[in-house]
């Protein structure tokens, strides 16, 4: 699977956000409402940040993720391995539909999360990793749903490398991705 420099023109279309460093702040505890009115006074006492750092240099993705990200006043990190779209049991769900199993792992996360004490917004970076049987249209399609997914939040997260793999631990797994938290 090729990628263009220039994803699509699909993404520069759905990017909403300004490109002027953008700031979230919390309480400390990570309670911030993502909306950038955190319950932090943002005077860099031990109240958790974030700070997205646009690149004007490069294409706007910002409804998705940001090119850069600073983080101030970190109490935890919490790295999250690969999920993919596969059930307690490992049984993949929507074998050979990366798009399916993007929004199913999409649709469980939140809860995840939740259980773990985090919410959408303490995400600052994730890894995508997907087979070459993903095309085009469909990593676009993924895209979107990222969008979509990170919509509510003010600060998007940092993206790690899109990596293309022959294969994933799972036959019929065709996407999996990572996920770093902190607050």
């Amino acid at each position: 699977m090729q990628r263009p420099v220039f994803i699509s023109t699909i993404l520069l279309a759905l990017s909403m956000s300004i490109a002027v460093p953008q700031v979230v702040s919390g309480n400390g505890n990570g309670k911030g409402n993502g909306n950038g009115n955190g319950n932090g006074n943002g005077n860099g006492n031990g109240h958790f940040k974030k700070i997205a750092v646009p690149n004007p240099e490069a294409p706007d993705f910002g409804a998705i993720f940001n090119w850069g990200l600073k983080l101030r006043n970190i109490d935890e990190l919490f790295l999250i391995a690969g999920h993919g779209a596969h059930d307690s049991t490992g049984q993949i769900q929507f074998p050979g539909d990366a798009i399916g199993q993007t929004q199913y792992i999409l649709d469980h996360f939140d809860e995840y999360l939740d259980d773990a004490g985090y919410d959408r917004k303490d995400i600052v970076r994730i890894e995508f990793t997907m087979t070459t049987d993903v095309t085009d249209g469909e990593f676009n399609a993924i895209l979107g749903l990222f969008a979509d997914y990170f919509a509510p939040v003010n600060i998007k997260p940092a993206a790690g490398t899109l990596r293309i793999v022959d294969a994933l631990a799972i036959p019929g797994m065709m996407v999996e991705y990572e996920i770093w938290c902190a607050k």
